[in-house]
């Protein structure tokens, strides 16, 4: 009941982390990277924020330079995708009244500019954000920040001007402008900076060299398929967050978009198969379905143009990326349901920070949410990482520790089998020095095997050219004769006077009779402490009841199974199983003191009863649930 009452609140306190997460994500409006620098700065009249502009599309850069231009007035922020204009580079221009401002090092600060741009204040130009050739320079999760004297400004009619240009016009996107005190506005831009390029660049680096300490430990432990995979992830996930600060990439625009969305998927397929690999819960068919979706995404190379790439990877890809994430959740709580794993708990706890903030991005990019807040997911990538790797670092000290067991299991078990055989070579002495009864005994056995059963032998094959009932019965009773008489012989085997080696040559002997029956032997016979006075007829006592106990099995318990076990009782006695998974022994005699023990009246459990008395031991017959068991207890030496 406590685990029933332990789980229902483990699921409302996932729901309530759930729900919180979407709503600081979507609505409480919690954004470190787009708020109005001009109420967080401690000198308010040192910035002045800029909203109001003139737009126009240029063909090229030159054309900035020319009056023949049509304006429109358009209100930061601005985002191209609004635009019916298929241009990929726009000048924006403003009046610029910052009289009040006294310092001599101004700046203008750029929070989030898709995808460059350059500043003109009066037709100077003071800055850029790099080459606007194509590939063109991506600071999409950058800031700029650009300085500039304040003597290039006139005491009357400032202009500033801003050339944007992007790879795709529908990315475009231009924030509010601030421009002041270059004092003022190097403290939100440092910060920025900070938390969009410099920390994802290192996290990213520290994903590289992680991916690269797991890709070793894999290598060196090739059965463990989790560190390969982690490993994966860690590499593909890297290279999806190039994407936020490289902004001289090495490759077209086009090649660039296309390796992005494809990291992106690849980085959840690997996730996938992590998430069932460490837990040991998943569907092959699951896998296989999403391994030949993340193949046809690659196909997002091969595509001609980057507005098909952008249009296909943001519509259809991503939203497959977003069923696969909510089913790698999904299949979390199920985990969590069959196993209550606390590794499984903290896997959804990391899973669904990564989930709302991959549906945020998604959202983003195409269009539905404020694309000033920029791309977030990378950030769940911290606790996740940090997750998984500990995970798989304390699953491979695990594994030294039990390689370390191993080893000194076997040291011990070689420590044993080296004690096992100095004991026998201490037997072997004894029997050395018993070679004259040993030499008596071969001479019995040999003319006993030799002469009753050379004639018994004699007898059964001349009898196997008659046909008939009486000649069946008469061949069965030769068969058992001969058996019999092994038993005997093997009784006088001085080699045969420990209890494991007798029953395996009993075993020998009776595996044609219990084929016969169509029964199977389980073998549980194990190593076992020397028995007092193992002699001839002592041997033959327990071969004898052995024996019986099987007969009887196969003529009354109509069992097709039956289980010849040893073992020790205690420190002073041993006992020989013979269970069987039968019908049980039918009785109505039953004792108040002995519920379970049955003692019928046959002569062959009297029989038994008076060999175990004769060796010292005792023996019981018992019910079980699943059929009947006879039990030989011995004493120790």
């Amino acid at each position: 009941m406590w685990l029933d009452r332990f789980k229902l609140n483990s699921y409302v306190f996932l729901l309530i982390y759930f729900v919180a997460f979407n709503y600081a994500v979507f609505h409480a409006a919690i954004d470190f990277f787009s708020i109005d620098i001009t109420t967080q700065s401690k000198n308010k009249q040192s910035i002045t924020q800029l909203s109001s502009f003139k737009a126009t599309a240029l063909n090229t850069i030159d054309q900035a330079d020319t009056d023949e231009l049509k304006w429109h007035n358009v209100e930061l922020p601005d985002d191209w995708h609004q635009h019916s204009q298929d241009q990929s580079t726009w000048l924006y221009k403003s009046p610029l009244n910052i009289q009040h401002i006294k310092a001599e090092q101004l700046g203008v600060y750029l929070p989030s500019v898709t995808h460059n741009a350059a500043i003109y204040i009066n037709d100077i130009w003071i800055g850029q954000g790099g080459s606007f050739a194509d590939p063109v320079s991506r600071h999409h999760n950058e800031p700029l920040l650009f300085s500039f004297s304040s003597k290039l400004l006139k005491p009357n009619n400032n202009t500033i001007k801003l050339i944007v240009k992007t790879a795709y016009y529908k990315q475009g996107l231009l924030d509010h402008i601030y421009i002041g005190d270059y004092a003022s506005l190097k403290p939100h831009y440092e910060w920025k900076h900070f938390l969009r390029l410099d920390f994802i660049h290192w996290v990213t680096m520290a994903m590289y060299v992680m991916a690269a300490l797991l890709f070793v430990f894999w290598i060196s432990r090739p059965q463990d398929v989790v560190y390969g995979i982690f490993s994966f992830e860690l590499f593909i996930w890297a290279t999806h967050n190039l994407n936020l600060f490289v902004s001289s990439i090495p490759m077209s625009s086009r090649l660039w978009e296309a390796m992005t969305m494809s990291t992106l998927g690849w980085t959840v397929i690997a996730m996938i198969f992590f998430n069932h690999r460490y837990i040991g819960i998943g569907s092959k068919t699951i896998e296989k379905f999403i391994f030949i979706f993340g193949l046809c995404g690659t196909g997002l190379f091969f595509i001609p143009d980057i507005g098909s790439i952008l249009s296909i990877g943001y519509g259809v890809w991503d939203s497959f990326l977003l069923v696969f994430g909510s089913y790698a959740i999904l299949h979390l709580i199920y985990a969590y349901y069959k196993k209550t794993d606390v590794d499984t708990y903290l896997m959804l706890m990391v899973g669904i920070p990564i989930l709302v903030f991959g549906l945020h991005d998604i959202l983003l990019v195409n269009h539905i949410v404020d694309r000033r807040h920029g791309l977030i997911i990378q950030y769940s990538v911290i606790p996740a990482s940090l997750l998984f790797t500990w995970f798989l670092v304390c699953r491979f000290i695990k594994s030294l520790n039990n390689a370390e067991q191993l080893a000194q299991t076997l040291e011990d078990r070689v420590a044993e089998k080296q004690l096992a055989l100095h004991t026998q070579y201490e037997q072997l002495k004894v029997l050395e020095r018993e070679s004259v009864l040993a030499e008596e005994r071969e001479r019995i056995m040999r003319d006993m095997h030799d002469g009753i059963g050379g004639q018994l032998v004699s007898t059964l094959v001349m009898l196997q050219n008659y046909k008939g009932e009486v000649y069946e019965k008469v061949r069965h009773k030769i068969q058992h004769s001969l058996t019999d008489l092994r038993f005997v012989i093997d009784s006088l085997d001085p080699l045969l006077n420990d209890i494991p080696t007798l029953l395996g040559m009993m075993r020998l002997r009776l595996v044609d009779q219990l084929d016969a029956a169509d029964i199977e032997l389980e073998w549980a016979v194990t190593d076992l402490p020397e028995v007092k006075d193992m002699s001839p007829g002592r041997c033959l006592h327990i071969m004898r009841i052995v024996q019986e106990a099987i007969s009887n099995s196969i003529k009354h318990s109509g069992a097709h199974k039956m289980r010849l076990q040893t073992g020790l009782l205690d420190d002073n006695n041993i006992f020989i199983d013979i269970h069987d998974y039968g019908n049980g022994i039918q009785n109505n005699k039953q004792s108040d003191d002995e519920q379970n023990e049955l003692k019928p009246n046959g002569r062959g459990i009297d029989n038994m009863q008076f060999r175990a008395k004769q060796l010292g031991g005792e023996l019981q017959v018992n019910n079980t649930e699943n059929g009947a068991c006879v039990r030989l207890i011995l004493a120790t030496v």
